[in-house]
């Protein structure tokens, strides 16, 4: 389960700069929005989506919005929302109500510089950071959708998960499912089959480091 991570050390324009090195037009929100650097449940957050869906390295555009999807069938307002969809995953994403039309049509790239997990008591916990040891920054495998909803029409993501690698079984049994560069055009393809990216990398993939003790979360 992951519900907190970070894009602390880097933004739109470092983003922009990588996206130009793997030769792929990004289109960026005009103004560029400010972003939290740790990003929480139902907190703004930037992804990048493909602008035709059935050419998505052909085009990319940077977006903003919840983290923590409301599905597209969803009339009421927010708030009525009792359950919540920060993380979705991936062995029954293609199944689930909330999350099988975004999985068919709406897939995204959801960037981070880290994320946190925590072990030990309610009341005295530890803080874990995870960056990836190849790469400064990484995308997570998400989903958004858009909802007209009472409150008027919201956009929102959710990210996948699968079962911890060795870098993360020590720490939670789920971790977030993590994109090689090379992977994100094959997450985009809505033709082809996921399936294989949701293996966890090799040990050493991940670095795990100590954020913080005995904080309440």
């Amino acid at each position: 389960m992951c519900n907190r991570f970070r894009n602390q050390r880097f933004g739109w324009r470092d983003w922009a700069e990588d996206f130009s090195e793997l030769k792929i037009p990004l289109r960026f929100p005009d103004p560029l929005p400010n972003l939290r650097e740790e990003i929480r449940p139902t907190n703004e957050v930037a992804i990048f989506r493909p602008l035709d869906a059935a050419r998505p390295t052909e085009g990319m555009e940077g977006a903003v919005v919840r983290w923590d999807l409301i599905p597209w069938f969803w009339k009421q307002p927010v708030k009525a929302k009792k359950f919540l969809a920060t993380n979705a995953r991936s062995e029954t994403v293609a199944t689930t109500a909330a999350f099988k039309t975004a999985f068919a049509r709406r897939r995204c790239l959801i960037p981070a510089d880290g994320f946190f997990e925590w072990t030990g008591e309610k009341g005295r916990k530890t803080q874990w950071l995870i960056t990836a040891s190849d790469q400064p920054w990484f995308c997570f495998a998400g989903l958004w959708d858009r909802a007209d909803t009472a409150d008027g029409a919201v956009e929102s993501c959710t990210l996948l998960t699968t079962h911890a690698g060795p870098d993360m079984a020590a720490y939670h049994s789920r971790q977030p499912v993590i994109l090689a560069r090379a992977a994100w055009g094959a997450w985009l393809d809505l033709g082809a089959d996921p399936t294989s990216l949701y293996t966890p990398g090799p040990e050493g993939t991940l670095k795990v480091e100590l954020a913080a003790a005995g904080g309440k979360d």
